[in-house]
């Protein structure tokens, strides 16, 4: 069976499916180059996307069995609003969301979830009927299930604890549920009254940064400050009971219920300037150390509750294990075997987990092996031939040759402290880019992630990943053993033997961790061909991986992108396939 995923909101996305294995997927992002590309306004629906997952696959509508689109049906959607409004036991929230507009949904009514979900699917339908897809069912995979799929699907797991949370989607923030023999049972559930992700996104918002953006820089920051000078003022509005997470401030505030971004600056008011005498960096360790221990406790409590006295894996989706810390702290919970996070955990993710999730519930008899189809990697995106590249290159008048072996001309380039970007294979599916859309350098020089970032256009706060031979891991990382599987796509953080501190500097961050992605000729060969070559002339089997992008802009998807990023960061060398660029401006 051949199934196609659509997620039609921010970050929306377009993916393949067939017999449970990724065919295809990409974030119309890439396609478009608008940063996090809303299906849902002016911004236009997953046209490219889509157009693209087809065309990758060959598929049409007469091979394709059934769509999936991540979205709860409205009327399921309005019906758990309105019960979620009665269980927070607020009289005055209820009062409010009836005869004024909603507590949940600010300037908008409560009748606003229905209606938003019903012109979100009928907008699909419409795309669906331009590409002669509209004759196919149409499977509606609601949010947070989407997530959940994604995770135990691809994780190679039979049985685990599926967690997923994020700011929120479909009137939830999170979910806990038990997959066991290709089966997902939700078990728990937690109101977007409630997100740890919203409020991570509001204190993002306060700090000067942009939500749903840049969250990534405030766990970086949050490294250089003390969390226990903001801890009070944290608790104060938002702690955790026994069960779930609890937004405090919302309780006693009418107009400030709900940390959603429209309500942002009603938080500066009805905080009374709390954080007024803190410096950003305590701020942000304190955020981030409320969300690790929070969320840390939340994953604890669950695997007592529901899978007591033996050892659990567990799966991890949603835009908050973004969060690559609070990755590491799941992992350390006494009682964890593994942690596996889909590598497109945010919404970008969704397309591909409401086809598979479509597919395991059309086909039951192939869910007691589902843990068989482990995702192998993430390079489900389009590719480019030599043909297609050498024509952008020779339209761009940049100086350029053909090298057979480019893997160890870019390892002895390396070796030498230049940079290079890379541009190869198809194109990583989520927001981590994998080698084949990435600018790479040595470890050696901790100074890169200023003068680096600075020619990128870009302000960050965490070091560069460091891209490391599999067969080396032991000798760099600290009990990476049971978690090799999500270091495969630089999910997670591990804390740093001495030997990486001493030999690597530059992607160790100062609190003694790195985000290592695991490089292995299994999974791509050229890439790791480079790594060799590098170590055969350093001693060194880790490189600086960064994304090949200029700041605020997506991952290159196209070479036109990657030559045009090349000249804007005044880059030293590009390796696209296997023509060999040089900047003569730099």
């Amino acid at each position: 069976m051949r199934i196609l995923g659509i997620y039609d909101d921010h970050n929306c996305s377009c993916a393949i499916v067939e017999h449970g294995t990724i065919l295809a997927a990409i974030e119309e992002e890439r396609l478009s180059r608008i940063k996090f590309h809303n299906g849902t306004t002016e911004d236009g629906p997953p046209v490219r996307s889509l157009t693209a997952v087809l065309e990758m696959t060959g598929s049409d509508g007469t091979n394709l069995d059934r769509v999936a689109v991540a979205i709860a049906p409205p009327a399921e959607l309005l019906e758990e609003v309105l019960r979620d409004l009665f269980k927070q036991r607020v009289p005055r929230w209820f009062l409010h969301s009836f005869f004024s507009k909603s507590i949940r949904w600010d300037r908008y009514f409560l009748l606003y979830p229905y209606w938003y979900n019903w012109i979100r699917l009928y907008k699909v339908r419409a795309l669906l009927r331009k590409f002669d897809l509209g004759h196919l069912p149409v499977d509606l995979i609601d949010h947070h299930t989407a997530h959940a799929a994604s995770a135990y699907y691809t994780s190679g797991k039979n049985e685990a604890l599926v967690v997923t949370l994020d700011g929120q989607g479909d009137g939830l923030c999170g979910t806990v549920s038990i997959g066991k023999d290709g089966l997902l049972q939700k078990r728990h559930a937690v109101s977007s009254f409630h997100s740890i992700g919203l409020f991570y996104n509001l204190i993002t918002w306060m700090l000067g940064f942009k939500p749903n953006r840049h969250e990534g820089k405030i766990t970086g920051l949050a490294a250089y400050g003390n969390p226990e000078r903001t801890r009070e003022a944290f608790e104060k509005l938002f702690t955790m009971n026994e069960s779930g997470f609890q937004y405090e401030l919302a309780r006693h505030v009418l107009h400030h219920a709900y940390p959603h971004r429209s309500n942002y600056p009603k938080f500066i008011e009805a905080s009374h300037g709390i954080f007024d005498s803190f410096k950003p960096e305590d701020i942000a360790a304190g955020i981030q150390d409320l969300t690790e221990k929070y969320v840390r406790h939340y994953v604890d409590y669950q695997l007592n509750r529901l899978m007591p006295e033996k050892e659990a894996d567990v799966c991890l989706a949603g835009g908050v294990f973004a969060n690559v810390k609070v990755n590491q702290r799941i992992a350390e919970i006494p009682g964890v075997k593994s942690v596996y996070i889909f590598p497109a955990m945010g919404d970008g993710g969704l397309s591909a987990g409401a086809a598979l999730k479509s597919f395991y519930d059309h086909c039951p008899e192939d869910s007691s092996t589902a843990f068989e189809r482990r995702l192998p990697n993430v390079y489900l995106g389009p590719e480019y031939s030599e043909k297609e590249i050498e024509k952008d290159l020779k339209k761009s008048e940049l100086r350029f040759e053909y090298v057979e072996n480019i893997e160890d001309r870019v390892g002895g380039i390396l070796a030498k402290g230049h940079v290079v970007a890379r541009f190869n294979g198809r194109m990583e599916y989520g927001p981590r880019a994998l080698g084949n859309r990435s600018i790479l350098y040595q470890p050696t020089d901790p100074t890169v992630n200023d003068w680096l970032n600075k020619k990128l256009k870009r302000t960050e706060f965490m070091p560069f990943a460091p891209a490391t031979l599999m067969e080396e891991d032991n000798k760099l990382y600290i009990r990476i053993n049971p978690n090799r599987f999500p270091a495969e796509f630089m999910t997670i953080t591990f804390d740093c033997t001495d030997k990486m501190q001493k030999e690597a500097p530059a992607t160790v961050h100062v609190d003694g961790t790195a985000r290592p992605q695991l490089v292995s000729a299994g999974i791509n060969e050229s890439y790791y061909k480079i790594i060799k070559a590098y170590q055969k002339r350093s001693g060194l089997p880790t490189v600086i991986n960064t994304s090949f992008n200029m700041h605020e802009e997506p991952i290159v998807c196209t070479p036109d992108d990657a030559i045009r990023a090349f000249k804007l960061g005044h880059l030293e060398y590009l390796a696209i396939g296997r023509f060999l660029v040089f900047n003569t401006g730099t």
